[in-house]
């Protein structure tokens, strides 16, 4: 209802009850904050953002704000692409405009409970914005019928180590929070306990709570799976996790990598997503009771359209070189384009 009355009135608004302009501005002024830290995502998906002033939030609501396109047009070292159309030297790295998504507000638990939102890029920014293009994949499936669901699952290294000893030791011989192979240790998530709690509480605080989190296999691995939602807000969680995730470890004299392959010598570092379709009446569109595997066709010709087109995925699903060191024989990565049903699993185990 923008424009309109805020979602509660005369109680304490939750930023997770914000739906539209008017209830963003009714908790920033609730809270009294004099800046907000919005973000967005930049072509290769990470998070990029900054503070705003209170004014200039509010301003923001209706007519939204710039954003260097600068972001659209270069890599995670801020180095740029010299095969671009969209922006470059040649357009002079304007402003993009950003409108702000008032249902994506959040608490910052750690900045005495200031207040976060999501943006995304309007046109033409948009159409190289990698929110606004899952978003317009989705909105094809809801036209089919189709509601995804979708739940992330990511492990990741972490070490006791600084910006700073990182660089200096040339990103080699880092030391893991924990030695050795020990994954699923209740001994290490007992004595890492202070570490654990506080990102599995933050976590909860941001809405993007985790339903399991654990040593993974590999010397100071972990693995989190964020509990399910609605596509569009589940890749938000996903994407807020690991920039928060990052922010947890190093406020804990620790940094956390997701990189794939960071040694020959241990196993890499996956992202499991794990999607279900619903249809329009709620109903389960993969299951379907007498079928084999209790499979549908829907979900046959779904399973068979990602073997058949997984080179072209993993563009996106494997986007750097180093995805690539992850994906040898043997060690706990896939290989091949295949699937095993629930059932089978279960047989062969």
């Amino acid at each position: 209802m923008p424009g309109g009355a805020p979602l509660v009135q005369g109680v304490e608004m939750e930023p997770r009850q914000v739906r539209s302009a008017a209830d963003a501005r009714a908790i920033v002024e609730e809270r009294g904050v004099n800046y907000v830290k919005v973000g967005a995502f930049d072509i290769d998906g990470i998070m990029r953002g900054k503070y705003i002033s209170r004014d200039k939030f509010l301003s923001s609501l209706d007519g939204g704000f710039g954003f260097c396109d600068v972001v659209l047009g270069w890599d995670c070292q801020d180095q740029l692409y010299d095969n671009v159309q969209y922006t470059g030297w040649h357009t002079g790295y304007p402003d993009a405009p950003v409108r702000l998504l008032p249902d994506t507000c959040r608490t910052l638990p750690f900045e005495d409970n200031g207040l976060f939102f999501l943006g995304e890029f309007s046109p033409p920014g948009e159409a190289v914005c990698s929110r606004g293009l899952l978003r317009r994949v989705l909105e094809r499936g809801r036209a089919m019928g189709f509601e995804a669901y979708v739940g992330f699952e990511y492990e990741f290294f972490v070490f006791k180590e600084t910006p700073e000893s990182v660089r200096e030791k040339n990103y080699r011989g880092l030391t893991p929070m924990a030695p050795g192979w020990f994954g699923y240790s209740v001994i290490r998530n007992s004595t890492g306990n202070a570490f654990y709690r506080q990102l599995l509480d933050h976590c909860r605080d941001m809405d993007m709570a985790i339903e399991g989190l654990h040593e993974e296999t590999g010397p100071g691995v972990m693995e989190a799976a964020i509990a399910v939602d609605k596509a569009l807000a589940a890749a938000d969680k996903a994407a807020l996790f690991k920039t928060f995730a990052k922010v947890i470890a190093q406020q804990n004299g620790f940094m956390a990598t997701f990189m794939a392959k960071c040694s020959k010598d241990w196993p890499g570092q996956s992202g499991h997503i794990h999607v279900s379709l619903k249809s329009k009446s709620g109903d389960s569109v993969f299951h379907e009771a007498g079928k084999p595997h209790s499979m549908s066709d829907a979900m046959r010709w779904f399973v068979g359209g990602q073997q058949k087109l997984m080179p072209e995925l993993l563009a996106m699903v494997a986007p750097t070189i180093n995805s690539y060191r992850r994906l040898i024989p043997g060690f706990w990565a896939p290989t091949d384009a295949t699937w095993v049903s629930r059932t089978a699993r279960r047989h062969c185990v």
